[in-house]
């Protein structure tokens, strides 16, 4: 059997203990980096999340992009539980409260993003993370079934706070989406390469400007 749900059930109450000031340091320093990559990268147009309570926040990373002229896509929940992606250019105006789910979203009457490999970038929310950089969510598949829907090509990117690493490896499908990158408050991961074994190490380190990658 899969362990995703014990995985999911561990790290939300983990997330739930968080203390207010140990998330907004984690959001000021996850915000700086990811505003960082953009920036490096010269992103014209991404896809990220609107972020709950304790999610690393996106809205500051949201609004500095909007004034810098860059395309944002956020999700919007549709029918038959699935997704589509929205283009946002004011969060004022474009954002609206979903009071059933009760999560911010975009209004229907956005533009839809059609054609899902026409951005490089998604920044992705997650409940836990593996060293392998396999992906536990809220359990309603959204993600991974855009992703594969879409068949989609580009980055996927993890924005996390480092406590939500498991140190167990987490039981994936054929149908769940690997991460290329989760980005933490401590570390930038990459995927571990499980042939680095043979050289008696677990872990390698490289510098990414003024980060330090862990893979």
């Amino acid at each position: 059997m899969s362990n995703k749900n014990q995985i999911r059930e561990k790290f939300l109450k983990t997330r739930s203990f968080l203390s207010k000031s140990y998330k907004e340091e984690v959001n000021k320093i996850i915000e700086r980096k990811v505003n960082h990559y953009i920036d490096r990268y010269n992103l014209e147009k991404y896809a990220i999340y609107l972020s709950t309570e304790n999610e690393p926040n996106t809205l500051n990373i949201i609004e500095t992009s909007l004034k810098k002229g860059i395309e944002v896509y956020v999700p919007l929940i549709i029918e038959d539980n699935k997704m589509e992606f929205k283009k946002i250019t004011n969060l004022e105006t474009d954002l609206e409260q979903n009071k059933v789910l009760n999560i911010l979203q975009p209004k229907s009457t956005c533009s839809t993003l059609e054609n899902g490999n026409y951005i490089n970038t998604m920044f992705i929310p997650l409940v836990a993370f593996d060293k392998q950089l396999n992906r536990v969510g809220m359990g309603k598949g959204f993600y991974d079934r855009w992703l594969n829907e879409n068949d989609y090509i580009g980055y996927k990117i993890g924005l996390s706070a480092s406590t939500q690493l498991s140190n167990e490896s987490i039981d994936a499908d054929e149908f769940d989406v690997k991460l290329d990158n989760v980005i933490t408050e401590k570390e930038i991961y990459v995927p571990f390469v499980e042939e680095e074994q043979e050289f008696d190490y677990d872990v390698t380190y490289s510098v990414f400007n003024d980060e330090t990658i862990v893979g």
